[in-house]
């Protein structure tokens, strides 16, 4: 019986210290998600690459906000990798000073390349 206990007491501790220790990031509310799609969509130009080679579609891509206010791109999807590559390397070079106090959280973002629209 005082093993069954034991080896109970050593499960509970188990599983009590992993989710304690389990860092997942924190979805953004829609308000921040709304701000900082808008601040990525403004700060984006067409690449010229895309347009001679008449790329179009979507890249949507999961932003963690850093400490700093710079931004993470985590996972990022598109057909076109040089169309993904360019969100990419844009959205990480990024700096607001303003995104600074929602460092931690994650987003969604959807950009749009469309050649009816520039």
């Amino acid at each position: 019986m005082k093993t069954r206990i034991t080896t109970l007491a050593i499960l509970l501790g188990l599983f009590i210290s992993t989710t304690a220790f389990a860092n997942e990031p924190v979805p953004a509310s829609k308000y921040v998600a709304s701000q900082v799609a808008d601040y990525i969509d403004d700060e984006l130009e067409y690449p010229e690459f895309g347009i001679t080679s008449r790329h179009q579609g979507d890249v949507v891509i999961q932003v963690l906000i850093e400490e700093d206010g710079t931004f993470d791109v985590v996972q990022a999807n598109s057909f076109n990798e040089d169309m993904k590559d360019h969100v990419i390397e844009l959205v990480e070079s990024l700096d607001s000073d303003k995104f600074d106090q929602y460092a931690g959280q994650t987003l969604l973002v959807k950009v749009t390349f469309d050649l009816r629209l520039y």
